[in-house]
């Protein structure tokens, strides 16, 4: 054991840091604490900490510190650490407790963070841990396991506060008083029927201004907006998203209220969502993080990087057929990556803008050709600006003045018909992936090659008709 000074120089530092926002500090004052081989030294650095902080100086640990230190924390402090972890950090950390050290932290999680932890667990783990685990939550916890993760009621909590649409303004204020809601719990009162269907919905503020016998069936606004429980979680997200909703109910196929999505749960699902995309965008998998080994990178990456040589073999094949131009004329070699090279710009600039666009929903069906025919229009508008510039570095670095002309004009309209091609293909690729139902980012992989083909074909098939090498 540390002498208690050392335990006050180090909370003290710890706090120092934490109050300063500096996580490396902090993350120096556990490992200092880890080294002493004083864990309860290092559970009051911890509990001395607001949870996301704790969550990630807890990840600064190797598991079986991780492990070790879940055991010197209350249950209520390692369920916030739990549910502040990525996914498969807080199932990494689950999985290496006993099933009888897991529920009692899981009992004190959040109905569905802990029905995410389960999921990701072993089967015969999980079946274990919720034996383990208090009646009630095991109910919660199996109800929403139902569901599949990426759905509305695979992310919904089922805490909520519903009232009764025969009730008066007194009884329901006497329920809430009974129930002591959370606030996380209590942003909209749903109101159901008898048989538990949502029939409406009022505010805190109604309820409490209203004069006491007023029927409750009186204040609800019936249109009420609503997901149903198998909807995708993403669509839900973009639902509560575009009207600015704090909380949204759950619906079954019946109609009945099952649960309620929070606003940080909408954080949640965009960040996910949002890092899904931008990785596949440029090939990674979207659980990869900067503190891998070598290995796991180099075998989540390398797939990508063979996909893509392969595409390559296009480029290679058509700038083959175009080899002699080249020879005949060599400052097109120079010349050349000017204009292959702009088109796969604009081809991941467009792609970029519509997997975005897709994924909040902003393109429907019916708008496709009118988005088609702008991204066009804008690769060709760049194009001749582009082009111009482009053929005034052509007039300076083609020293004879008539074949600077012509390499001039080829490449102006070289460029532009590659940008608007780029347009074309960074708009095609996506909307053609999501129909085949695949993610519109993985198009990423083919849009580079074909802008880059396109630009060959363009640029030296034009050079070869305007320099008679035909």
């Amino acid at each position: 054991m540390c002498p208690q000074y050392d335990l006050e120089i180090v909370l003290a530092r710890a706090r120092a840091a934490h109050e300063a926002g500096d996580l490396d500090a902090l993350i120096e004052s556990v490992e200092a604490a880890v080294e002493s081989g004083d864990l309860d030294l290092v559970a009051a650095v911890l509990a001395a900490l607001r949870p996301a902080d704790r969550a990630d100086v807890f990840e600064s640990l190797d598991l079986e510190q991780q492990r070790l230190m879940i055991g010197e924390l209350s249950d209520e402090e390692a369920a916030e650490i739990l549910e502040e972890l990525e996914d498969e950090d807080a199932a990494e950390v689950a999985t290496a407790l006993p099933a009888s050290d897991l529920a009692p932290i899981l009992d004190a999680m959040e109905p569905d963070e802990a029905a995410d932890v389960l999921g990701d667990l072993p089967g015969p783990h999980a079946e274990s841990a919720l034996e383990a685990m208090d009646d009630r939550a095991e109910a919660e916890a199996r109800s929403l396991m139902a569901y599949r993760d990426e759905s509305a009621g695979g992310l919904m909590t089922p805490e909520y506060i519903a009232l009764k649409a025969d009730e008066d303004v007194t009884e329901s204020i006497e329920r809430l008083r009974q129930l002591a809601p959370d606030a996380e719990h209590a942003y909209y009162l749903y109101v159901t029927d008898d048989e538990e269907r949502l029939v409406g919905v009022v505010s805190l503020r109604q309820l409490v201004v209203s004069p006491p016998g007023t029927p409750i069936a009186d204040l609800m606004d019936t249109d009420v907006l609503k997901v149903a429980a198998d909807d995708d979680q993403e669509e839900a997200a973009r639902f509560m998203a575009r009207y600015d909703l704090l909380a949204l109910p759950v619906v079954d196929d019946e109609g009945r209220l099952v649960g309620v999505i929070t606003h940080d749960d909408l954080v949640d699902v965009l960040e996910a969502e949002a890092t899904e995309d931008m990785y596949r965008l440029v090939g990674l998998d979207e659980e990869e993080r900067t503190l891998d080994s070598v290995s796991v990178s180099v075998r989540r990456r390398l797939p990508w990087l063979a996909l893509n040589l392969l595409m390559a073999l296009a480029l290679v094949t058509t700038l083959g057929v175009f080899e002699d131009a080249f020879t005949v004329v060599p400052v097109l070699a120079v010349l050349f990556p000017l204009v292959n090279g702009q088109g796969g710009n604009v081809g991941t600039q467009t792609m970029t803008l519509v997997v975005r666009s897709m994924a909040l929903g902003e393109v429907a069906r019916g708008a496709q050709a009118r988005l088609l025919l702008r991204e066009v229009s804008v690769g060709f508008v760049n194009g001749l600006v582009i082009g111009l510039l482009a053929g005034v570095i052509a007039l300076v670095v083609a020293r004879e003045t008539g074949l600077a002309l012509t390499i001039a004009a080829t490449m102006m309209v070289a460029m532009m018909l590659n940008l608007a091609a780029g347009g074309l293909v960074g708009v095609l690729v996506p909307i053609t992936m999501n129909r085949l139902g695949f993610d519109p980012a993985l198009g990423s992989v083919f849009v580079t090659p074909a802008t880059d083909t396109l630009g060959v074909i363009f640029f030296l098939g034009l050079s070869y008709v305007t320099l008679g090498l035909i």
